[in-house]
Order: C-alpha cells, then sequence, then structure tokens
C-alpha cells in the first residue's frame, strides 16, 4: 500500500467513527428524552388518579341514600309515610 492510500483509508476510518460517535450522542440523548417523558407521564398518572378517587368520593356522596332523603325532604316538601293505608275496592 502506498502513503496516500493509507492515509485516505485513515481519513474513511476517521469519518467512519466520526458518525458512529455521533449516532451515539444521538441514541443517547433520545434515551435521556424517553426517561423525561417516562417520569412525566408516571406524575399525570399519579394525578389522576387521586382526581379518581376524589370523583368516586363524590359520586358515593352525592348518591347516597341519606342525602337524597334529605333533599327530598327539605326541597321537595315530601314526607315519609308513618301509616299505611290500605284501600279495598268492593263489588
Amino acid at each position: 500500500m502506498t502513503n496516500s492510500s493509507q492515509s485516505y483509508l485513515l481519513f474513511f476510518l476517521a469519518f467512519i467513527l466520526l458518525c458512529i460517535g455521533l449516532d451515539t450522542v444521538k441514541v443517547r440523548w433520545q434515551i435521556a428524552q424517553e426517561f423525561e417523558n417516562q417520569e412525566y407521564l408516571k406524575v399525570s398518572q399519579n394525578k389522576l388518579i387521586e382526581i379518581n378517587i376524589q370523583l368516586k368520593t363524590e359520586h358515593h356522596h352525592l348518591n347516597s341514600p341519606a342525602r337524597i332523603e334529605r333533599h327530598a325532604k327539605e326541597a321537595l316538601g315530601m314526607v315519609e309515610v308513618v301509616q299505611n293505608i290500605y284501600v279495598t275496592y268492593e263489588k
């Protein structure tokens, strides 16, 4: 091999090494971004779980029989039937 062909081979190998190094840096940056995204998603999921628990609690509170009965008595003026009245029809 001549001296010029060796230098071309050396430059070619240096260029390949540079390309591989840049690709490695790009992959590492993408992995770091994905870790940040994963942490953000975990925080978002925890917030949504807390909101879901609050909504379930509110749903159970609003649909409780005691609350519905109190609303019927106070707002709608309904009263509880204390005696049973039986109506019989005679022919």
